[in-house]
């Protein structure tokens, strides 16, 4: 049975699908249908969740709701084994990750989002995620519902610098960004990641240092990941926003 357990002495929830049980220590849930709220949710522990991981038994569930797993996770600082969550039946994703506040990246590249319906307030209230990577699965073609989907999103920028938008935060942006011709909220998984100078997967004082050696010597550079602050020039004000960027994350 595919089922969720919480450990408070790690302040974790994790993901399974196998016949163990009742031999987990900790609180056993029920996984949501529909609509509903999940346990985890309704008898507040996720407010006390740090950390959410899929176990690899999870790779045979076939949930079809998504629905607030994660809503108000105000303390939720990292997602591992993602890949596990096998998304091809899921119809509601409405408030899935709302008010997740303290995560700054999500992977849901793997998701397979062709029969998803609902996507209301999916990402609403996630102040501080900045990037969202997206894979090939990644479709609104059958969302009808997805009013406010990334409201509240102010940190949020897209692959080739798209940034939130507070007029558009419905499903219109949910798409990788394509630029000014096509601006959008996501980023392909394999795209480099604004403020990685170096390539290193990380943003750090590494690429502090290498932007100010492309600055002083006006190397030419990938303008993705170095413009920070989008204007098409890469100056003095794309290093001071790259250092207020790692100093605040």
């Amino acid at each position: 049975e595919a089922y969720a357990c919480y450990t408070p002495s790690n302040t974790t929830l994790t993901f399974y699908y196998d016949n163990q049980r009742s031999s987990r220590s900790g609180t056993t849930y029920d996984l949501n249908t529909g609509t509903n709220n999940p346990g985890w949710e309704s008898d507040g522990t996720n407010y006390y969740v740090t950390k959410v991981v899929f176990d690899p038994s999870f790779a045979d569930a076939r949930p079809t709701t998504t629905c607030d797993w994660f809503y108000g996770m105000t303390n939720l600082q990292s997602i591992t084994g993602m890949s596990y969550l096998n998304t091809s039946e899921v119809i509601y994703m409405n408030w899935m990750f709302m008010r997740c506040t303290k995560l700054t990246s999500l992977d849901v590249s793997h998701f397979n989002t062709s029969k998803v319906i609902y996507m209301t307030q999916m990402f609403f209230g996630c102040t501080n995620l900045r990037t969202i990577y997206v894979g090939n699965g990644w479709s609104t073609a059958n969302v009808t519902f997805s009013a406010n989907m990334f409201n509240g999103c102010t940190n949020l920028v897209g692959g080739q610098g798209t940034t939130y938008d507070e007029n558009h935060v419905d499903k219109a942006y949910a798409h990788i960004d394509g630029g000014t011709s096509n601006p959008g909220y996501f980023t392909a998984k394999n795209a480099s990641q604004r403020g990685d100078i170096n390539g290193d997967g990380n943003i750090d004082v590494a690429d502090v240092t290498l932007l100010i050696q492309v600055v002083l010597n006006s190397s030419a550079i990938d303008l993705g990941v170095a413009d920070m602050n989008g204007d098409s020039t890469i100056d003095v004000a794309d290093v001071t926003l790259l250092i207020a960027y790692i100093l605040n994350h």
